[in-house]
């Protein structure tokens, strides 16, 4: 089955029925989205090294030792010695594992500022899209954090939105069961630190989904239709000078402006 849920943005209620019942917000994704790359040396080989025996495309080489992960909800005091967010704002650096190659999958993300809209990472997920090893970033401000949906393949009926740290279900009918199944590895990654660019052993968090909803009769609960690890590390972008730093850089390049047009007059 390779149709993946598409979802429909529902109309606001009239006025008169808000008191009543609620607005129903879902995502209808684009197809084509792939927001991860190849993150090149050093990080290709380390993961390569660190997370390898994971890496998996199809139903004939899933590794046994995703049955044996914890049973989710994530715990992220067990799995990372508290909430992973940092309070002044940072960024989730999300490695593709592995995919069975059966329906076709999206991978999403949304903030806690605005829990209802979805940015699509990764859509139309088959083994022929699949890269283990390959990364993308997403950056969250101060105060707020992020959460990873599953978007399952198909009809209405079958699936739903599954999310990876423990948010209730989306558009999945009375299944509120967990969809995931999780562990932590220690994995060598080279980033930027807010500072400098450094090595280090990172405690990344892993998951694996699954994207049948409960209850159906194919329902197989393996956990391994999408497999995805989780590094939270400081922002990667590039740190933003403070006004007053903008105005002393304003006086420097003008002090060089005066100089140099003072050597000009001499020459």
């Amino acid at each position: 089955m390779t149709t993946t849920v598409k979802l429909t943005l529902a109309a606001a209620f009239a006025a008169s029925l808000l008191s009543v019942g609620s607005a129903q917000i879902t995502p209808g994704f684009p197809t084509g989205v792939n927001a991860f790359t190849n993150p090149g040396p050093p990080n290709m080989g380390q993961f390569n090294a660190d997370l390898g025996d994971l890496y998996f495309n199809s139903t004939a080489n899933v590794p046994s030792e995703i049955q044996t992960w914890n049973a989710g909800p994530v715990n992220f005091n067990t799995a990372l010695g508290g909430n992973p967010f940092k309070p002044t704002g940072g960024s989730v650096q999300v490695i593709q594992i592995g995919k069975t190659s059966d329906w076709t999958n999206d991978f999403v993300v949304s903030n806690s500022s605005a829990p209802t809209t979805f940015k699509p990472l990764l859509t139309d997920i088959s083994s022929s899209n699949i890269h283990s090893g390959w990364t993308t970033s997403v950056e969250y401000a101060a105060g707020t954090s992020l959460e990873f949906w599953l978007n399952s393949g198909g009809d209405i009926g079958q699936g739903g939105l599954f999310s990876a740290f423990g948010s209730a279900n989306l558009f999945s009918g009375t299944d509120t069961s967990s969809h995931v199944r999780w562990t932590t590895r220690d994995v060598t990654t080279t980033f930027f630190n807010g500072t400098e660019t450094v090595t280090q052993d990172i405690k990344t968090l892993l998951v694996g989904f699954e994207d049948t909803r409960q209850g159906i009769s194919f329902y197989d609960g393996d956990f391994n239709d999408f497999v995805v690890g989780f590094q939270f590390l400081p922002s990667q972008l590039p740190p933003v000078p403070e006004p007053s730093t903008y105005g002393l850089l304003g006086g420097v390049a003008l002090v060089g402006l005066v100089a140099a047009r003072r050597f000009k007059r001499k020459s």
